[in-house]
């Protein structure tokens, strides 16, 4: 007998094994044929998929903008993929494999269809008026693909909350909560502070990842402190997400900010800094956080979705209101003074070990998948949660 086949659907290939890296071994290790879909399938992706156990399949997607010609076409592909393999397990991640591969799993049969939003964007979380217009557009797509599932996952208690009230009526189940990807601990070691006074933000350059404030802030403090030291990581998304190259270098020359744009590996700008920032509008559960706390870092973030449960006020770093710069400017000073702490490093490594694990969170997920599927046909009550 053939082994049971598991797709999962991706949106971009960058991060997807730092991100799905367990998940896709997890899959591997519970017997499935694992195939992993995604656009932008380079040679060192499908070996790192290869080395997981897993397949790789080039599946074209444009990411971003909403084309009807191009998604159309996407969900064809997707179908084709569906007919051949006719998978047991199919985990969408992203707005468009969720989208158009939902309900092209259902229409091949698949026992378990996982629509992951690791956070729900601007889309289903709309700020600005064009925002609100594309919301309305797509939600009958989204209606659709959440039908299409058998199970709904969420990295946060806000987004679970905002799809039960807009979709509850369409949901199989309750949404499954989990901690957000995760990351592998044995990779992410607690590095000893510097001392150096180095503030780090890792994230897109776009505005919604609060930016503009980060660089704001940036230069309040170092007015009252030049040693401090400030940089930012993430490549720059487009100007047509509000930022352009121009803008941010003279907005890091104002602010004293060091950009090093994309980096692949961020341990050692993590070892360099004391500091993490992410004041972010919205997240699912960061995972620059995640990253931050396993190197025994603390942080400052927003009271955002996604960010206000990534750690503990007071004990972990500090949570400020979104787009508050004062205020941020404020915490940035306080975490550092305390950052050299002795007990700072091990309590912030504590809570990586407890909440993000990655293989724990891939291994719960799965088996909640599994064993929700199992029930008797009644929709469990509450939220369930597949907690590390």
């Amino acid at each position: 007998m053939s082994a049971p086949v598991a797709v999962l659907l991706a949106h971009y290939s960058g991060y997807l094994l730092q991100f799905r890296g367990h998940l896709i071994r997890e899959m591997v290790r519970r017997g499935y044929r694992t195939v992993v879909a995604v656009p932008g399938a380079s040679e060192q992706v499908c070996a790192g998929a290869a080395a997981l156990g897993a397949e790789c399949r080039e599946i074209e997607l444009a990411r971003t903008g909403l084309n009807p010609i191009s998604d159309f076409a996407y969900a064809m592909r997707v179908r084709v993929l569906m007919r051949e393999l006719r998978p047991t397990l199919v985990i969408a991640t992203g707005i468009k494999p969720i989208l158009f591969g939902m309900p092209e799993a259902a229409r091949s049969g698949s026992r378990f269809r996982v629509a992951l939003f690791a956070g729900l964007g601007s889309m289903l979380r709309p700020e600005s008026g064009l925002h609100r217009v594309l919301s309305i557009a797509v939600r009958p797509l989204v209606q659709r693909a959440i039908r299409s599932s058998t199970h709904v996952v969420t990295q946060n208690e806000d987004d679970t909350r905002a799809l039960q009230a807009r979709f509850g009526s369409v949901l199989n189940r309750s949404p499954v909560t989990t901690e957000g990807s995760g990351v592998d601990l044995e990779y992410y070691r607690t590095a000893p502070m510097t001392g150096h006074k180095q503030v780090l933000m890792i994230a897109r350059v776009v505005p919604e990842k609060g930016v503009a404030e980060y660089l704001e802030a940036a230069l309040a403090v170092r007015e009252a402190d030049p040693s401090v030291t400030f940089v930012l990581a993430g490549f720059l998304e487009s100007s047509t997400r509000g930022y352009s190259q121009a803008w941010l270098d003279e907005q890091c020359r104002m602010s004293g900010v060091r950009y090093v744009g994309h980096v692949d590996d961020v341990r050692p700008l993590l070892s360099q800094s004391d500091v993490l920032v992410l004041p972010s509008y919205a997240e699912g559960r960061p995972r620059s956080i995640q990253e931050a706390l396993a190197t025994g870092r603390p942080v400052v973030t927003t009271d955002a979705p996604g960010c206000r449960d990534a750690i503990v006020d007071g004990v972990h770093g500090r949570v400020v209101p979104a787009r508050d710069v004062p205020a941020l400017a404020d915490a940035i000073v306080d975490v550092l003074r305390h950052a050299s702490e002795p007990d700072v490093p091990s309590l912030c490594r504590q809570y990586a070990e407890q909440r993000y694990s990655a293989a724990t969170i891939a291994t719960r997920l799965l088996d909640t998948v599994v064993e929700t599927s199992s029930d008797s046909g009644a929709s469990p009550s509450g939220t369930e949660r597949a907690r590390s």
